[in-house]
C-alpha cells in the first residue's frame, strides 16, 4: 500500500516526503507533518486507514484556503455529533483490523485519482461504501492550521487595536450592499463550495415544499437553528439561506478573547454600562421561569471587545450581548452547552436573542445591516407597547408584482393583510405586516417586520415572512391558551406566536389597527433618494447615513462586535453584532423582557394606555 501511496506522490508531483500514512488519528503527528511542510513550503498529503476505509487526503496546498488534515476530521466530527468532538487531541486507533478488498479499493481510489488529481482541500474516501470524493473547507476549529484560540484574557489594559472600517462601493442595485458578495450569490456557487454531507460545513440544503414560494433550510451543524432562504426561485433562496446559516455560526466567541470574573465597577473606564442595555424587575429575577443570574455593578461578570462606531476606540460589552450563544454554566463549552438542555436555567445575566447579528461582504456591510435590524425591531416593540393606532399603507400604491402576489395569497387563505407605519423615533422605512383571521378564528392573528432603505423592499421582506406563515398548515388550537391568563407562561420564542394565535388576544393585537390610510409614497417620502443622495456611493456612506438617524432619536453610543471568523473571511464575509445602548432588546419570555430603565420607552408610553403599566408589560407577537 505504501508503494502505491509513493507512486500517486510521483504522479501527483509531489515529494515522496509529502504524503503521510496512517492508521486511526494522530493529532501531534499530523501535526508534525503538517508543520514540516510549512517551513518546506510544499504541499501535504495525509492518507489514513480506519476499519474498512482509506480517507486519501485532503490535499494541503501552502498559499491557498485549502483544508488540512485536522479541518477533516473536525467537521467530520461535528457532522455527526461524534462525542469525542471536542477531544480531538486524543489519539484514535483503528477499533479493528482493515477490512478485506480495502488495498483493492484504494488501488482503484489511485487509478481513478491519477487521472484527475486532487485538487487543493480536496478528500477521497475508498472503502466498503464505495468511493467519494469531498472538498474539505478550512475551519476556525482547525487544531491543526487554525490560530488557537486565545486563552481568557485577564487583563483588560490590554486593549485590541482601534478599528478602521473599509469603504467599499455600492451595488449599482442595492445602496446597502456592496458588490463584493456577487459571486457567491451565483447559481449554485456556495452548494459547491459549502454543502457536504459528510463533512459539511453545511451538511444539505432542504427545500421546503409547504411555502408559498421558494424556500430553503439549510443544515449547519451546532448551529441554533437552520438558515432560512426565501426567494423566487430555488437557486436564489438556497443562497439565502446558506448565508443565514453562516451568519448564524458567528453567535459564540469561538476566539476566546473573553475577559472573566471582572465587575462593571473595574471596567467602566472602557466598557458599556449594562444598565444602559435594559434591566429587569425583582419579580421578574424571582420568577422560576428566569434565565437570568442577577448582578450588579459589583458583580463578577464576563465581557468581549467591541468598538466604538464613532471613534473606532476599544470597549467592553457583556459577552452574552456580543455573542448571544455564550453563556456562564459552560462558558468556552460550546459542545457542552449545546448538549446540556435540562441543567439550570440562569446561564447569564442578559439572555440575548439574534437580533443584530448580520452578515454582509465586509464589515462595513455588516455593521449598517445590524442597524437595519436593530431599528426594525425597536421601533416593532415601541409600537406594540404604545398600542395606538398606526398608519395603514395602501396595498393598490405598490407597484411590486412580488408583494402584490404574496398579498394575493394571503388573502385567499383567509387573512385580512395590513402594512403599517411601524417607524418612530429612528427615521428609517420600517413596516409592521400583520395578518388578521378575517372569521376571527384561530389563528387569529399573524406578525412580521421589514426594514430597508427601499420602502418596496421593506414591505416585501415583511409579506416573504408573512405569507409563509399565513400558509402553515393547521396550528394547535390549544397552543398557548393557559398564557392568555397567565403572560408569565410565555418562555421561548413559540410561546409569542402561539399566545397570538389565540382569538382572545386578538383585541391587543389589532389595537394598532384604524390609523389614516396613506400611500407607500407618502408613508416613506424621499425614499431611497435620502440614502442615495447621503451616501455618495459607497457602504461606508450609506453606514454613516444610517447612524446619524440613530443619533437623531438619541441612540448616540453604538459599539460594534466582530463575530466573524476564518470561515466568514476566507469567503470574503463578515459578521457583526450592533450593541446600542438605550434600544428596546428583542427578548423571549416574559420573565426575560429587559425593559426597565429606557428612557426611550418611557417616553414613548407617555399619554398612552400604557404609560402607567409597570414591567414586564404585554409580550410582544414578534416571531
Amino acid at each position: 500500500m505504501a508503494g502505491l501511496l509513493g507512486a500517486y506522490a510521483r504522479a501527483a508531483g509531489l515529494d515522496a516526503e509529502a504524503v503521510g500514512l496512517h492508521t486511526g488519528w494522530d493529532l501531534d503527528r499530523e501535526r508534525e507533518l503538517y508543520r514540516r511542510a510549512v517551513e518546506d513550503g510544499r504541499a501535504y498529503l495525509s492518507v489514513r486507514i480506519s476499519g474498512d476505509e482509506a480517507l486519501v487526503g485532503p490535499l494541503w496546498v501552502p498559499g491557498t484556503d485549502s483544508g488540512c488534515p485536522g479541518c477533516a476530521e473536525t467537521r467530520a466530527r461535528i457532522a455527526v455529533d461524534h462525542p469525542l468532538a471536542d477531544r480531538i487531541d486524543q489519539p484514535v486507533r483503528g477499533a479493528r483490523p482493515p477490512r478485506p478488498f480495502l488495498a483493492e479499493a484504494l488501488a482503484a481510489a489511485l487509478d481513478a485519482l491519477a487521472g484527475r488529481p486532487l485538487a487543493p482541500g480536496e478528500l477521497l474516501a475508498a472503502g466498503g461504501a464505495g468511493v467519494s470524493r469531498h472538498r474539505i473547507v478550512r475551519t476556525f476549529n482547525c487544531a491543526i492550521c487554525a490560530a488557537p484560540a486565545t486563552a481568557p484574557a485577564a487583563d483588560p489594559a490590554a486593549r485590541p487595536p482601534r478599528l478602521v472600517l473599509d469603504d467599499p462601493a455600492a451595488s449599482p442595485d442595492d445602496p446597502v450592499r456592496g458588490t463584493g458578495g456577487d459571486a457567491l450569490l451565483a447559481p449554485g456557487v456556495l452548494r459547491r463550495r459549502l454543502v457536504d454531507q459528510r463533512f459539511g460545513p453545511v451538511l444539505q440544503v432542504m427545500r421546503d415544499l409547504d411555502a408559498p414560494y421558494a424556500m430553503s433550510n439549510a443544515v449547519l451543524p451546532e448551529s441554533p437553528a437552520y438558515g432560512y432562504g426565501r426567494a423566487l426561485t430555488f437557486d436564489r433562496a438556497e443562497s439565502v439561506a446558506v448565508l443565514e446559516a453562516y451568519e448564524r455560526m458567528g453567535s459564540f466567541p469561538h476566539h476566546g478573547q473573553v475577559l472573566t470574573g471582572l465587575s462593571y465597577r473595574e471596567v467602566a473606564d472602557r466598557a458599556i454600562d449594562p444598565v444602559s442595555l435594559g434591566t429587569y424587575t425583582e419579580e421578574q429575577l424571582a420568577h422560576p421561569l428566569s434565565r437570568v443570574i442577577p448582578s450588579t455593578p459589583d458583580t463578577p461578570m464576563d465581557w468581549v471587545w467591541g468598538h466604538d462606531l464613532d471613534t473606532g476606540e476599544p470597549t467592553l460589552v457583556p459577552a452574552e450581548i456580543g455573542f448571544y450563544r455564550y453563556e456562564y454554566l459552560h462558558r468556552h463549552d460550546r459542545h457542552g452547552a449545546r448538549r446540556d438542555q435540562h441543567a439550570d436555567r440562569r446561564r447569564s445575566h442578559f439572555p440575548d436573542s439574534s437580533s443584530g447579528c448580520a452578515l454582509g461582504s465586509g464589515l462595513t456591510e455588516a455593521a449598517l445591516h445590524s442597524l437595519l435590524e436593530l431599528a426594525e425591531r425597536d421601533a416593532f416593540l415601541l409600537s406594540w407597547h404604545r398600542a395606538r393606532p398606526l398608519p395603514a399603507i395602501d396595498p393598490a400604491s405598490l407597484t411590486d408584482p412580488v408583494s402584490r402576489r404574496l398579498l394575493d395569497t394571503i388573502d385567499i387563505h383567509g387573512y385580512d393583510a395590513h402594512l403599517l407605519v411601524a417607524t418612530q423615533d429612528i427615521d428609517i422605512p420600517l413596516v409592521w405586516a400583520m395578518a388578521v383571521n378575517r372569521t376571527g378564528g384561530h389563528p387569529a392573528s399573524w406578525s412580521a417586520a421589514g426594514s430597508g432603505a427601499d420602502p418596496e423592499s421593506a414591505v416585501r421582506a415583511a409579506l416573504w415572512e408573512l405569507t409563509q406563515m399565513c400558509t402553515r398548515p393547521p396550528a394547535d388550537p390549544e397552543a398557548g391558551a393557559a398564557m392568555v391568563a397567565d403572560p408569565w407562561q410565555v418562555d421561548l420564542l413559540e410561546d409569542h406566536v402561539d399566545l397570538y394565535n389565540r382569538p382572545e388576544t386578538l383585541p391587543r393585537v389589532t389595537a394598532v389597527l384604524g390609523g389614516p390610510r396613506v400611500t407607500l409614497q407618502e408613508a416613506f417620502p424621499d425614499w431611497p433618494d435620502r440614502l442615495l443622495r447621503a451616501a455618495g456611493g459607497t457602504v461606508r456612506g450609506a453606514l454613516d447615513f444610517v447612524r446619524a438617524r440613530f443619533a437623531d432619536a438619541g441612540l448616540d453610543r453604538i459599539v460594534l462586535v466582530d463575530q466573524s471568523t476564518r470561515d466568514h473571511t476566507d469567503l470574503g464575509l463578515a459578521v457583526a453584532k450592533a450593541v446600542v445602548p438605550g434600544i428596546l432588546p428583542m427578548c423571549f419570555g416574559h420573565a426575560q423582557q429587559r425593559l426597565g430603565g429606557l428612557p426611550r420607552l418611557a417616553a414613548a408610553l407617555r399619554g398612552t394606555p400604557q404609560e402607567h403599566r409597570s414591567a414586564p408589560y404585554d409580550p410582544h407577537p414578534f416571531p
